[in-house]
């Protein structure tokens, strides 16, 4: 889809993710590398009660949802920036995860492309919502014919 193509107010829903154990343990080694995440005996007695993914694994998770949406895969020219971002309930093992993107803002458009306001809501298998942020993204109009 092209700038033009998208109006405020519209909805598109992704297809899930299911996260492992392991997977999460691997990120946090890697990236983010808390008790919480990365040791499942401390954290069945920890503040959590069990073991958590970070909550930038699963920003990239939500991120990863919205590209294999594939909405702007030919037309994002670039991602602007990310605001109000928040992480509402802990993921776990086994959370089935799935995006709700909404059109919230449409900006000016220079140099054959428009600002687009994104509204990302994450939830898990029960639709309860892991996380939410806004992305803004420029991305392409519609080539024109020559």
């Amino acid at each position: 889809m092209y700038f033009e193509d998208f109006e405020v107010g519209q909805t598109f829903h992704s297809g899930g993710r299911t996260l492992t154990e392991g997977e999460i343990i691997s990120f946090a080694h890697m990236y983010d590398p808390q008790t919480m995440h990365i040791n499942s005996e401390w954290a069945k007695d920890g503040p959590f009660h069990g073991l958590i993914a970070s909550g930038f694994q699963t920003l990239g998770i939500a991120w990863w949802l919205f590209l294999r949406m594939g909405l702007v895969l030919e037309s994002m020219f670039v991602g602007v920036g990310i605001d109000n971002l928040r992480w509402i309930r802990p993921v776990r093992p086994s959370d089935t995860l799935s995006l709700t993107l909404t059109i919230q803002d449409k900006g000016e458009v220079r140099s054959g492309r428009g600002l687009i306001t994104f509204g990302h809501e994450l939830t898990n298998q029960d639709m309860d919502t892991v996380m939410t942020y806004t992305s803004l993204n420029l991305i392409y109009c519609r080539p024109t014919e020559d």
